[in-house]
């Protein structure tokens, strides 16, 4: 580990600027680069305009030009290359996917992260996870992106603790633009290490192949006024994903695990397998742990050779279907009044599908041993070896695949609709206005497929000797109660029928909505006009005043099964809604310009004060800044910002339910270390967590690693506090022309945010010291004192404030342009994030964890990788004729290590990336545009870990972080644009 404060810049972080620096001083940027340069905008950060360059806080911008040159038909993909930008919720989410695209800045969480349109914030994405979900946005209108790192709660309001990402959309497009796109992946699937380790346990090898193939197609129409008074835009567009699963490439064709210490990759799968597992249930004076031979007698189970390969089913990609339509439009009516509008409709559906369901460990616990479907020797195993016979229960957890059932399938879908209108104009040369309110919903449904009503099961397999037949039945059939019940036989190979899946199998539904209503009005005025003017400057202060109203609301359902828990984890009913008033306020004051040796010198503030008066209460947020620029070369800049994040619904409302947590493989083998006949922990340190001393040496353990915990909103909840401080510098010499540099320093510090106790710290910590808040959190099962199994058994894991966040590092960036004489010329832009800190520290008085270079299994230590650097580089050649570029983007993402370890294991480092993207675009006739690329060259397979699974939302799967990592391969892409 490092000692923080003595972290020095990496050896490769100035090779891409020197490249840069080394061309020809004295070229001239191409002429279309140049007019960009000088277009003033409105930054995001600010409601009042000014160009990116004198903005007090950086702000990295991305133009449909780039989106279009990498293919891009996901906006998250986009996002997720930027390197301020930590991936989350993607396409290549398996387990628990939302269907939801999200973006989290820094690495702080995508619900710390603003989202807007045009300067006005998305509703939550959906009733179970309410970070704005990205599929919402028009993306063929988007004509660029820009992404403020760092607090904006003054400015925009709650949720942009860690920055602000807006999208700009086109407001001013006339004619008729077909777009088509068709991409897909390729890959060789060469990666010799895994390929043996496929052969050696006996699972299939992927080759070469073709697949993930998408199409898209987006059709805009705008028309101006006759006498150019306005503009009314609107598009339609599809999109369809198919499908690529975890077994179609060779790094995730397995659940890897390890041996010989770390350094030789295993295929290590799950315990809850086909042919079944069977283990003793409870104390017992024979303990067993048995599966099925070929012949179908009982042999002792081995892992991990008899464990199950549950990865080839799992999605690598998301099959998804997406339609939208909308429109955009701005009309004068007269000098002082413009109406504007937006409407924006979305429906998006996914099928997000897994490993087969089962009967897992845990979900039955005994079975009657005149039971006929048991063999003799299995009968003798169970029950007669420990003492029961007849119709006694004896002590009995089966782990059983349902891999006649296929796998779990989830087909989630969102309707989202967006309707934005206002008004605004100039009421004289001072003073404007702008009033406007919007409304969106979206509506969320979830079906599940293949899933096992566990109730069911139970009876399926409580199975005796109908007296009425002479048949095997179900005891409650027997008696009556159920008549439809079929036995499930998981004793002798091939004994499951399609009449008994019929019987167990059964779906699932959720269904919910979101809805958002914001009215707003704002101010604008140029003071200067009143005299309210420094004396050393020519232009005034500049304010903006304005009130603001939004509702954000939620509602989650769910049928009967899903809500008990029958189909798996118990998912509780969820409503709440937030009401929010505040008043905000924003100035900009030169106070020197063109003055010797200060060419300008300026501030700004930002207020808001915002009253949750249902829940949070009152708060205030505010920032700070400055600009001063001695000569025309060079510009430095400072802001500070403090920012709140009240809890969302979700955190507030969610009630409290059980679900799952892993804890990591012990020395002994175990994973509760209370568990087993010899325990990790000795029976004083077991005692603190709830285990008695009858049972301490007899406690099972979880043979999957798994055990419950309870979950849940809290709606005593605070709110979060953050101070984030810039100071950069942005230089522009007049002796380079055409050349842009800026570097910024940024630290962000959140107290108070808004998470769980991480379950494995409240066990370690009551093992250690009794401690009784820790303690508290230790529900073991008071009969037998587990911490799985059933509903008795849980670690309290509730939503609290809990300890602080902080980070902190450098952002630079660089663009330089030049000609190439009679070759055209070329534009060389650079982005990099140099990373100085990332720390966690879960509770006040715990340890900080630093999670630069490194990454782990579970986001609340780390989650995905975190490297120290990262860059992104796009070098532009534009030819001289038919408007032809080509752009060439390097893209380095640093290597990181497990946390916790030196990264000397094999599972223990995920090596350092380069990817190389290509893509050519041009012209064929004035109006037929094309374009053609391949991101990932050269096929870089993703670096492998069996130490990234989903466990605590860290977004891994398939042994790597599809989100950080290309996991698929090189995308192919050709489009073209063709337009009337």
């Amino acid at each position: 580990m490092r000692v923080r404060g003595q972290r020095a810049l990496p050896a490769l972080m100035p090779l891409p600027l020197a490249v840069m620096m080394a061309v020809n001083a004295n070229a001239v940027f191409a002429q279309s680069g140049a007019d960009a340069a000088l277009e003033e905008v409105v930054v995001t950060g600010s409601r009042l305009a000014r160009g990116n360059e004198v903005s007090p806080s950086p702000v990295t911008t991305v133009d449909a030009g780039e989106i279009e040159a990498r293919g891009t038909i996901r906006v998250e993909d986009m996002l997720n290359v930027l390197p301020q930008v930590s991936p989350s919720e993607t396409a290549s989410k398996a387990n628990e996917a939302t269907g939801t695209a999200t973006v989290d800045l820094r690495g702080l969480g995508a619900e710390r992260t603003l989202v807007l349109v045009n300067g006005r914030r998305l509703p939550m994405g959906s009733p179970i996870a309410p970070a704005a979900d990205l599929n919402q946005v028009p993306s063929q209108l988007v004509e660029r992106v820009e992404v403020l790192t760092g607090g904006a709660s003054a400015v925009y309001g709650a949720d942009a603790v860690a920055g602000v990402v807006n999208f700009i959309l086109k407001d001013d497009f006339e004619g008729i633009e077909v777009d088509l796109q068709y991409g897909g992946y390729q890959t060789g699937n060469e990666n010799d290490n895994i390929e043996s380790v496929l052969r050696e346990f006996d699972q299939p090898v992927p080759g070469s192949t073709y697949d993930g193939e998408s199409y898209n197609i987006s059709i805009m129409a705008g028309l101006n006024a006759d006498d150019g008074r306005g503009n009314i835009t609107g598009y339609f567009t599809y999109r369809k994903q198919d499908a690529v699963l975890q077994g179609e490439r060779i790094g995730s064709a397995c659940g890897l695990g390890t041996r010989n210490n770390g350094t030789q990759y295993t295929c290590a799968g799950s315990s809850t397998t086909n042919p079944a597992r069977f283990i003793n249930g409870g104390p017992v004076a024979n303990p067993f742990d048995f599966t099925l031979a070929d012949d179908g007698s009982a042999r002792p189970f081995e892992n991990p050779q008899d464990t199950y390969n549950f990865a080839p089913l799992n999605n690598y990609i998301q099959p998804n279907e997406r339609w939208s339509f909308g429109a955009i439009g701005h009309y004068d009516i007269n000098e002082h009044v413009e109406a504007y509008g937006e409407f924006g409709y979305t429906t998006n559906e996914i099928v997000d599908q897994i490993a087969p369901a089962g009967i897992f460990a845990g979900q039955t616990d005994s079975i009657n041993c005149d039971n006929p479907f048991l063999s003799d020797e299995q009968r003798d195993i169970i029950c007669t070896a420990n003492g029961f016979s007849g119709s006694d229960d004896a002590p009995l957890n089966i782990a059983r695949r349902n891999v006649e059932g296929g796998g779990r399938m989830n087909t989630v879908e969102h309707s989202s609709f967006r309707l934005v209108g206002g008004l605004r104009g100039d009421i004289n040369d001072v003073w404007s206005y702008d009033i406007s309110a919007q409304y969106a919903e979206v509506e969320y449904s979830d079906q599940a497929a293949n899933f096992f009503n566990i109730n069911l099961v139970e009876n399926a397999l409580e199975v005796r000797i109908d007296p009425a037949t002479g048949l095997p039945a179900c005891q409650v059939a027997i008696d009556g109660i159920d008549t439809n019940c079929v036995p499930y036989n998981p004793f002798q190979l091939g004994g499951v029928t399609q009449e008994a899946l019929d019987y167990v199998q059964a779906p699932g539904f959720r269904e919910g909505f979101v809805k958002q209503k914001v009215f707003m009005g704002s101010l604008t005025g140029d003071l200067g006009a009143y005299g309210v003017t420094s004396p050393w400057a020519d232009e005034g202060l500049m304010t903006v005043v304005g009130l603001e109203y939004r509702k954000d609301e939620l509602s989650q359902t769910n049928d009967f099964l899903t809500r008990s828990g029958a189909l798996g984890n118990p998912r509780a009913d969820v409503s709440g809604a937030i009401p929010v008033t505040e008043f905000f306020a924003e100035v900009q004051m030169p106070l020197v310009q063109d003055a010797p040796g200060v060419q300008d010198l300026s501030v700004t503030g930002a207020y808001r004060f915002s009253d949750y008066e249902d829940t949070t209460g009152t708060q205030s947020t505010y920032a700070f800044g400055a600009s001063y620029a001695p000569n025309m070369d060079i510009r430095f800049r400072a802001q500070y910002q403090r920012a709140t994040r009240s809890p969302n619904p979700l955190e507030l409302f969610a009630p409290n339910n059980r679900f799952e947590f892993n804890l990591p493989e012990l020395a002994n083998g175990t994973f509760d270390p209370c568990s087993g006949p010899n325990p990790a922990r000795s029976a004083e340190d077991c005692a603190r967590t709830g285990v008695t001393g009858a049972q301490y040496g007899q406690v099972a353990d979880s043979i999957g690693g798994q055990f419950n915990n309870l979950q849940g909103g809290n709606e005593d909840l605070d709110v979060e506090t953050s101070d984030t401080y810039t100071f950069g510098v942005v230089f522009t010499p007049d002796f380079i022309e055409n050349l842009t540099v800026s570097v910024d320093y940024f630290q962000i510090e959140v107290e108070d945010f808004i998470a769980t106790v991480p379950e494995q710290t409240a066990l370690n910590n009551c093992l250690d010291s009794g401690d009784s808040f820790f303690c508290s959190l230790i529900q073991r099962d008071p009969v037998n004192g587990r911490l799985w199994g059933n509903e008795n058994a849980y670690v309290i894991a509730t939503n609290v404030n809990t300890g602080s966040l902080e980070t902190s590092g450098f952002d630079i960036s660089a663009a330089y342009g030049f000609d190439i004489g009679s070759l055209g010329s070329v534009r060389v832009n650079y982005i990099a994030t140099v990373l100085d800190t990332l720390e966690k520290i879960p509770l006040p008085g715990e340890a900080a964890i630093d999670c630069v270079d490194y990454f782990s299994s579970n986001r609340a230590q780390c989650g995905v990788s975190s490297p120290e650097y990262r860059h992104q580089m796009p070098i532009i050649w534009m030819a001289p004729w038919s408007d032809i570029e080509a752009r060439l983007t390097w893209r380095h993402f640093g290597e990181v290590d497990l946390l916790g370890t030196d990264g000397n294991a094999t599972s223990e480092r995920l090596a350092a990336r380069d990817y190389f993207d290509l893509a050519v675009t041009g012209m064929i006739t004035e109006n037929i545009d094309f374009r053609v690329g391949v991101n990932n060259i050269f096929d870089r397979q993703p670096p492998l870990s069996n130490q990234v699974g989903g466990a605590g939302g860290s977004y891994g799967t398939g042994n790597t972080f599809p989100g950080v990592y290309d996991a698929l391969g090189r995308f192919l892409f050709v489009g073209t644009t063709l337009r009337f």
